[in-house]
């Protein structure tokens, strides 16, 4: 899924409580399997070891969940949200990744499980599966819209949802035209 699918995602599944913190917390776990994707691009040498290492460790299932289990006994709330964000980005990419697919069980193990479907190669059901995943983005803002108190919330929500539209017309061009169609 778009990074910005992931985000809408935490938010209108786990972001229900709105206390002070609560959505930024939930927005970086779910970007935090992205992170070194997006800090890599474009640098020389984002094809090596380290950087490869960072993504394998901010795709961990294992790492996330052990922070989770970690928070919970302590008591410690926003570490807790930032986890539980992130296990489920991690959660939505295993079974959306054909040919570029994560080491998901680091350190337990370096298999990378590499499905079948794919949310946006159209050679493995990118049309269907991104389809879906823009109906779900656009379900989730209309649960997050719904819970937002004033203009100035609703603005921010507007522009995440062009950033979000901005993705979803790359993917457009990819799985249906063969494009890149990208505003970058």
């Amino acid at each position: 899924m778009n990074t910005p699918a992931h985000m809408a995602l935490s938010l209108a599944t786990l972001g229900h409580h709105r206390r002070p913190g609560d959505w930024w917390l939930l927005s970086a776990g779910a970007i935090l399997p992205d992170l070194f994707l997006f800090a890599a691009y474009g640098l020389p040498g984002r094809d090596g070891d380290t950087m490869a290492l960072l993504i394998d460790v901010f795709n961990s299932v294992p790492v996330y969940l052990a922070g989770l289990a970690a928070s919970l006994v302590l008591g410690a709330r926003g570490p807790a949200l930032l986890a539980g964000s992130a296990l489920l980005h991690v959660g939505f990419d295993l079974p959306l990744h054909a040919g570029d697919a994560h080491v998901h069980f680091w350190p337990l193990t370096d298999a990378v499980f590499v499905s079948p479907v794919s949310f946006w190669d159209a050679a493995h059901f990118g049309r269907i599966a991104g389809t879906l995943e823009g109906l779900l983005f656009v379900a989730c803002l209309v649960v997050i819209w719904r819970r937002l108190d004033g203009a100035v919330q609703r603005m921010a929500c507007a522009g995440f949802a062009l950033v979000y539209g901005a993705a979803f017309v790359h993917f457009v061009g990819h799985a249906f035209a063969g494009e890149h169609w990208a505003l970058w």
